[in-house]
């Protein structure tokens, strides 16, 4: 899963405008994308026609560590809005987190971590960042490979880019993780001498990272806005429309061809090797809490070590292995017990049975 953040501090640039949109151009291409709203005032929420306040569980709950409101999964709290684009929305309760968390160890790769344990296949994520540089941006820089930094052609337009870009710089020193950068200009309108003038200096500070493709003013992107859907939902032969798919596929362009970290040494894309992956299922609808332990985690029950539970009370994990054998269990509210969709058992040492899996 590749994970693209859209920052800027500046308001008024078009920022969560364009990480719905450029979400929902990833979702036209065919490419399953989740969307995650990290900013508390919940604007790519209502943006796709949610209520934030009548939100029952949002990102917040997955980044909290109070035990009675906390979600241990991103899949608990995701919601469908458009075919093949799904949303993790956020909450007011959202802007508590930095005080909560600023001097908890490894705060600042909560999202991260929140990626790494997701189980849907989803081929990308898009966050929208809050307008400031603070914890909750730090984690979103820290979790992506990509940022896209939307700039309206005003003033103004490249007021605190120094700074985001300073926060990058931090992290790659920091946490030995370097996002790759690039500016989308937004908010176009070639007719007029400034707007050229001012393409010009974003060109300058960013240099060939500046996308090509910028996003033109347009009526169907405000009317979207206001309808509470993406404009490739509502109106997907505009001239909005038209505008983020191109920047989109330049967006995947640039990707494939400046992102080190997804090639491996022959220069060739890494892909997790399908047959290493493996789908722990276990229908339980009754449980209330479901682990599954084995050779592959030293049979420790943790938080790592939980599945998820969908509506219709099926338990899903999904765990990448290295090749070997390896014997598992479910736990199921403290009942050890096998896997039900799995025949090879063998006896362990205390006089029951493990099921067995083998990735070669």
């Amino acid at each position: 899963m590749h994970v693209i953040a859209l920052s800027n501090q500046k308001g008024g640039c078009g920022k969560t405008t364009s990480a719905i949109n450029i979400a929902a151009s990833l979702a036209h291409l065919g490419k399953k994308t989740l969307l995650i709203d990290l900013d508390p005032q919940a604007h790519a929420t209502s943006g796709l026609g949610i209520r934030s306040d009548k939100v029952e569980n949002s990102i917040y709950n997955v980044l909290t560590e109070q035990n009675e409101k906390r979600k241990h999964f991103l899949e608990d709290v995701i919601l469908p809005v458009e075919e093949m684009l799904d949303l993790a929305p956020s909450h007011l309760l959202l802007s508590t987190i930095e005080q909560e968390l600023t001097h908890k160890d490894e705060s600042v790769s909560k999202l991260y971590r929140a990626l790494q344990t997701l189980s849907f296949p989803y081929e990308f994520a898009v966050i929208d960042c809050p307008p400031s540089l603070g914890f909750l941006t730090f984690n979103a820089l820290r979790a992506s490979q990509t940022v896209v930094v939307p700039i309206e052609l005003g003033s103004f337009s490249l007021l605190g880019v120094s700074k985001l870009l300073s926060m990058i710089e931090l992290i790659r020193v920091k946490l030995q993780h370097t996002p790759h950068v690039y500016a989308l200009p937004t908010l176009v309108d070639l007719r007029t001498r400034f707007a050229k003038h001012m393409l010009g200096e974003i060109a300058n500070a960013f240099g060939e990272h500046i996308l090509k493709n910028g996003i033109r003013q347009t009526v169907a992107i405000r009317e979207s806005q206001a309808k509470g859907r993406s404009v490739l939902h509502y109106d997907r032969l505009s001239k909005g429309a038209e505008d983020y798919r191109a920047a989109v596929r330049e967006l995947l362009e640039r990707i494939t061809a400046d992102t080190p970290a997804d090639l491996n040494a022959n220069g060739a894309r890494f892909e997790l090797p399908s047959n290493r992956i493996r789908d722990f299922v276990l229908k339980a609808h009754e449980a209330r809490e479901v682990h599954l332990v084995g050779d592959f985690n030293r049979w420790s029950l943790s938080q790592e070590s939980l599945l998820w539970r969908t509506e219709e009370g099926v338990w899903q994990k999904r765990v990448f292995l290295d090749p070997g054998k390896y014997r598992y269990k479910f736990v199921v509210d403290g009942l050890w017990t096998t896997d039900p969709f799995n025949d090879h058992l063998e006896p362990n040492p205390y006089g029951g049975l493990d099921s067995v899996i083998e990735i070669e």
